[in-house]
């Protein structure tokens, strides 16, 4: 039977370099490290890899068999364009997730290959949350429109997990989000599927906030960190099976804590093979995080360091 296991690293919290350490063991894969100690790495480790959603096949194409899905993927390509331009007039300049929309609808008619879950919210953050909830006809005429892709969104993922339940393929992943957020809610998970989720506390919140205003060069040395702790970071935890603590693997370079991630990933006997070494690299990508915000949010640091 396939087996399922899905880590949710919320972002700026270390997805890629988890990744390249706790689900991938083979030092041979390619990863990059930039100036503000930023990772890219794969997140999928899938039998499933001619699935891949960056790959084609032009010999031996894998090609989708299920009708009604290609029929939606027709449907619903108009939808996503019109709900696309919605949020960019109402977004007055500010919106930071056009490309990622845009990539969804190029790409609408493979979304069933792997995991799109990291751009499909996208075009649930365009839209103005706080005002689903009145009786505004074009309000509500929008709030049908993202109904409708939520559930082209959890069709495509449900295809995906049985032709890997129906192929016997492993699938190993992390990502930002439990798919009930990122995908759909009414998403039908599989019966073999493992969740884990990291938990971050208030102060965890505001370092974690800090760190992406360094990663995507934002910075504002004068901002009171104090005001950014994201209430719903940890979303993902309350509806998981297992849950590790932020602070326990970077700031306390916890054992236990880092074992966790690797056990939960079938890779338990690589950690105590190589445990000193593992948190060797583990208390670095921390120490690198650290002197990255001391240099470029000092009140941050300062108020980490006196706590």
């Amino acid at each position: 039977m396939a087996e399922f296991r899905e880590f949710y690293v919320p972002p700026g919290a270390g997805s890629n370099f988890l990744a390249s350490k706790c689900l991938w063991t083979d030092k041979n894969r390619e990863w990059q490290d930039t100036k503000n100690n930023e990772f890219f790495f794969h997140k999928v480790k899938s039998d499933a890899t001619i699935m891949e959603w960056n790959k084609l096949y032009p010999d031996k194409s894998y090609k989708c068999t299920d009708q009604s899905l290609i029929s939606e993927s027709i449907r619903i390509k108009p939808i996503l364009i019109e709900l696309d331009k919605f949020i960019s007039d109402i977004s007055e300049g500010k919106d930071d997730d056009n490309e990622e929309r845009r990539m969804v609808i190029s790409q609408c008619d493979r979304m069933w290959r792997e995991d799109y879950s990291v751009w499909t919210s996208s075009f649930k953050r365009g839209l103005p949350q706080q005002n689903l909830l009145r009786r505004d006809k074009i309000i509500l005429y929008y709030a049908d429109k993202i109904t409708q892709i939520e559930d082209y969104f959890a069709k495509c993922r449900e295809y995906y997990y049985s032709e890997c339940e129906r192929n016997n393929w492993n699938m190993f992943q992390i990502t930002h989000l439990h798919p009930y957020f990122s995908t759909s809610p009414r998403l039908k998970l599989p019966e073999n599927m493992i969740t884990m989720a990291m938990e971050l506390d208030a102060e965890m919140s505001i370092y974690n906030n800090g760190l992406i205003d360094i990663k995507m060069n934002e910075i504002t040395t004068e901002k009171d960190f104090n005001l950014l702790i994201n209430k719903n970071i940890n979303k993902s935890v309350t509806i998981s099976n297992k849950k590790v603590s932020f602070r326990k693997i970077y700031f306390e370079n916890n054992e236990d804590e880092i074992r966790k991630m690797y056990d939960f990933f079938d890779n338990e006997d690589y950690f105590d093979e190589n445990r000193v070494q593992i948190m060797s690299e583990f208390r670095q990508y921390h120490d690198d995080n650290m002197s990255i915000v001391q240099k470029f949010i000092p009140k941050l640091y300062k108020q980490l360091k006196t706590r």
